[in-house]
């Protein structure tokens, strides 16, 4: 197991397998900025 939680396994048969913890996301890109919000004066009335 490394120091950030994962646990790294190889089977008899060779297969590797790799358990992360909860909520441990591997990014292989940055994330994008939230879009713009919405301008209230384009949005139609509800009828």
């Amino acid at each position: 197991m490394s120091d950030d939680g994962v646990l790294t396994v190889i089977t008899p048969t060779g297969v590797t397998r790799t358990t992360r913890p909860p909520g441990y996301r591997v990014l292989t890109t940055p994330p994008e900025p939230p879009p713009e919000p919405a301008d209230p004066d384009d949005d139609p009335p509800p009828f």
